[in-house]
């Protein structure tokens, strides 16, 4: 039987209200314990913890009680009442312990009726921390010179996701036999759509043959230094799988949207990326009369058109709220995900401009970015989706004389190493050549002869041609495979990364690539 004690009537409007609580079940759940605990505490201590009791001596017995059975101790009415003999008189009041045990032993239901009991304990604890959320959330918004309500929504969700994490029941153990024959019947599920993909298609051949393709409930983290192209893969991963009719979500914390549809126009046109956002040729000297760049020309105009035309028919929806928090992107990935249309795939373009929640707000960024990180393949899990963390790396690279990245680099993004199940980093060497030069690598040295000075020119020159549209994408870290190198191609004019064996006249969006 529940029973509901008063509280304040201010809340919600002077509205008497009372706090959820059942004494009942938990005197019930707590005898139980003491007759038989082995049986009890076996089926409840995995969805009870000792805050879910609302009375305080109750949470206290039930502490100690698995404390003692965690260390293997026998607990009943004899053994735990040596925990009791200076009860905190703040908590106990005028109750004597041994009374007040010998009465939870009269209480006494079968282990078997206990995990319902328990399942009742914290399902009034649950609508307590709502009702205190309420509460709070209330109290904010009675202060507006405090805080935006948008920041006050934000807290909010993100109270709440922590709420709701807690509701549920343990997962229960899968036996070793039915995890094999699940991953037998993926297997043959593969087989039958006719793709060697555990998943979906990166849409990007060479990292398909790495990673075995983006699988649901995997983060897999892309990394790379500024101007190496990391916008570029992850628009062209999204848009690619959003070319074989899948549902993709395409988060920038730097871009508008119109520059994001811009970049994608670029590629799909093979124009370069300044004509997309000025109109104008840029592939041309300018303009003698006008000192301009000309226009674009009809059928420059018509590559364009016919792109949009194309970008009508994907399934590609792009998120470029700033600051987006992990709570803000579950609430919308959610609505999405629950759609007809479902959704299959998530781009985050880059993770260290995501921001964490309240509770980590103002402390070390090393802290927040663990939030952010753990949450996301949280979300990843829940969803059942992939996601595509794009970020950047320190510079310790940069002070190497070998410019190549390593997962190293990603020291200062929090948990985020650690939770990837894959990390690839990009690496463009053709970039830091170019830097070479125009920083005055090219200068002829003290003491060096004309003529060693123009082979340096020369091997210098063989370096730059050798690199010129090449790019590499180093998977370092791989749970589910190996780690390898994948070459790509790199078109600086569009901004567009391609497989090394791709035409770079097929079209930029993935049309005829095998996608799973």
């Amino acid at each position: 039987m529940s029973i509901h004690k008063p509280v304040d009537p201010g809340l919600f409007g002077g509205a008497l209200r009372s706090v959820p609580q059942n004494l009942g079940c938990e005197h019930g759940l707590l005898g139980s314990v003491l007759v038989d605990s082995k049986k009890t505490l076996e089926a409840v201590e995995e969805i009870l913890r000792p805050e879910h009791f609302s009375d305080p001596v109750n949470a206290q017995i039930y502490e100690k009680a698995l404390l003692m059975y965690n260390e293997a101790r026998k607990v009943d009415i004899l053994t735990i009442i040596r925990h009791f003999e200076h009860p905190d008189e703040l908590i106990w009041g005028k109750l004597n312990p041994r009374e007040y045990l010998a009465k939870l032993m009269n209480a006494y239901v079968s282990p078997l009726v206990a995990l319902d009991y328990a399942r009742e304990i914290r399902d009034a604890a649950m609508r307590r921390e709502l009702m205190t959320l309420c509460q709070q959330t209330s109290d904010l918004c009675s202060r507006p010179e405090d805080q935006r309500a948008e920041d006050i929504v934000e807290g909010h969700e993100s109270a709440l996701l922590h709420i709701a994490m807690g509701m549920s029941d343990s997962q229960p153990n899968v036996t070793f036999h039915e995890a094999l024959c699940n991953a037998l019947i993926s297997a043959r599920e593969a087989v039958e759509r006719g793709s060697a993909l555990a998943g979906l298609s990166w849409g990007y051949r060479s990292l398909d043959r790495l990673t075995n393709g983006l699988v649901g409930g995997n983060m897999y983290v892309i990394g790379a230094r500024p101007a190496m192209g990391k916008t570029s893969i992850g628009l062209g991963i999204a848009l690619r799988v959003a070319s074989a009719g899948l549902r993709c979500l395409f988060w920038s914390g730097e871009m508008t949207a119109e520059q994001v549809g811009a970049r994608g126009g670029a590629a799909k046109s093979s124009l370069n990326l300044r004509s997309v956002f000025s109109g104008r040729r840029w592939d041309v000297p300018e303009e003698a009369a006008t000192g301009q760049q000309p226009e674009l020309e009809g059928w420059q105009w018509n590559a364009l058109q016919g792109a949009c035309d194309e970008a009508q028919k994907l399934p590609l929806e792009i998120d470029t709220r700033g600051g987006l928090t992990v709570a803000q992107l579950r609430s919308r990935a959610r609505r999405m995900k629950r759609s007809k249309r479902g959704l299959n795939a998530i781009v985050l373009d880059y993770v260290q401009l995501m921001r964490g929640s309240p509770r980590v707000r103002g402390r070390m960024r090393y802290e927040e970015m663990t939030e952010i990180s753990n949450e996301l393949k949280i979300l990843a899990k829940e969803l059942d989706v992939p996601i595509i963390v794009l970020a950047q790396l320190n510079r310790e690279s940069e002070k190497r004389e070998n410019k190549r990245p390593a997962m190293s680099d990603l020291r200062d993004t929090g948990a985020l190493e650690q939770d990837a199940d894959v990390i690839a980093l990009i690496h463009r060497e053709h970039y830091y050549i170019q830097k070479e030069a125009s920083s005055g690598g090219l200068v002829k040295r003290d003491k060096e002869t004309h003529d060693a000075f123009n082979v340096r020119c020369q091997e210098f020159q063989e370096r730059l041609d050798a690199a010129r549209g090449k790019g590499d994408v180093f998977v370092v870290k791989n749970r589910h495979g190996p780690e390898g190198r994948c070459r790509m191609l790199f078109d600086n004019e569009t901004t567009w990364f391609r497989d090394a064996g791709e035409d770079m006249r097929s079209p930029a969006w993935g049309a005829g690539l095998e996608f799973a």
